[in-house]
């Protein structure tokens, strides 16, 4: 087995990066900053459209996990394994949540930049608030969740665990 990920994972992974940090920034900024209603408006219009592309990439990047599996060159021991193992578990299953409540808090059609639109599934708007606030719950977790996922790399880089080569181009 080779100590890097494959192409398709190293591509994945940094475009989810991208996509991920930039929608929880953005998300974040809208939340608890006084701002125009016009820029409120364009980051709500890019977040849908981005993350709306991005829920068949996190499917396919699901895929290439479980398919190609992770770099085999024993720099952590086997707590940290487990350890980061359940880290990336919690991750995936937060960002998931992310994007399942985003689509479901929805009420009205989904514009994806402008190109096209997918519909909206609820009607109920209490049902739609109910996941609004899980969003919004989720949104929170995913944010601690990342900051733990740049710490723990940031540390093992500190200790000589260059773990950040494993997903270089």
């Amino acid at each position: 087995m080779s100590s890097r990920y494959s192409w398709p994972q190293i591509w994945l992974h940094w475009i989810s990066a991208a996509i991920i940090i930039w929608a929880t920034l953005s998300g974040f900024y809208v939340a608890l900053f006084n701002h125009d209603l016009q820029r409120e408006s364009w980051i709500g219009f890019l977040n849908v459209s981005l993350t709306t592309i991005y829920i068949p990439l996190f499917m396919l990047r699901i895929w290439f996990a479980w398919r190609h599996g992770k770099p085999d060159d024993s720099l952590l021991s086997q707590k940290e394994e487990k350890l980061a193992a359940a880290g990336h578990l919690l991750l995936y299953s937060n960002i998931a949540l992310v994007l399942v409540t985003g689509v479901m808090m929805m009420e009205k059609p989904l514009n994806v930049f402008g190109l096209f639109e997918l519909p909206y599934l609820l009607h109920d708007t209490s049902i739609t608030g109910f996941f609004n606030t899980l969003h919004i719950i989720s949104c929170m977790t995913l944010g601690i969740l990342i900051v733990g996922h740049i710490l723990a790399v940031v540390s093992h880089q500190l200790k000589g665990k260059p773990l950040l080569r494993r997903m270089g181009w």
